[in-house]
């Protein structure tokens, strides 16, 4: 194992990941101890990892990963789910955050993945519908003028489209489905 790599990689990554944590999860203590799973899992790839191209994506997807497996460990724990929902809503999203742009890149190829084959489930109109709002962000006015109906009728394609959607995903993964949803929201997917 190339010990000297793994201790600068420590040094470097140690603080961004440490913060990354306590940023998406609110908990000190925790962001620790995954920290440690972060550096713990870099050290049995041996030396592999010195192969590795582009360290900071790996590193940064190997932290998102553990954020996502911890949230679906705790989605059944009701307390810690109230606590995280607190926590997010108390930081404001990309507050004092400023991501690289291969982060950005990698995270935004993710959550387009993640709508895609969630939005496959639609009929096609509200598919049109829902991917015109909240992947090109246009406006309710926009997309009704777009496709010649009623903004009315363009807003209850999307509230049924949301509906099938709630009804349709994993009632235990409700803390992802916030998080996608929040993410549609503020208008990240598209830039």
């Amino acid at each position: 194992m190339n010990k000297e790599y793994i201790k600068s990689l420590f040094n470097e990554y140690r603080d961004k990941v440490f913060g990354f944590f306590v940023k998406n999860l609110g908990d000190r203590e925790l962001a620790k101890d995954l920290t440690q799973e972060v550096f713990y899992k870099l050290c049995k790839k041996g030396d592999q990892i010195v192969e590795i191209q582009e360290i900071n994506s790996y590193i940064f997807l190997m932290t998102r990963n553990i954020i996502f497996d911890h949230l679906r460990k705790a989605a059944n724990e009701r307390d810690y789910r109230d606590h995280l929902i607190r926590e997010w809503k108390e930081t404001p999203l990309g507050t004092n955050f400023q991501k690289p742009e291969a982060e950005k890149q990698i995270e935004t190829e993710y959550f387009d993945e993640i709508f895609n084959q969630t939005v496959d489930i639609l009929p096609p109109q509200q598919k049109l519908i829902v991917t015109l709002s909240k992947k090109e962000g246009l406006s309710n006015q926009s997309i009704a003028k777009k496709l010649g109906i009623s903004p009315n009728t363009v807003k209850n394609h999307l509230h049924q489209a949301l509906k099938s959607l709630r009804s349709s995903v994993n009632p235990n993964m409700d803390l992802m489905v916030i998080g996608l949803l929040g993410y549609w929201m503020v208008g990240l997917l598209g830039g």
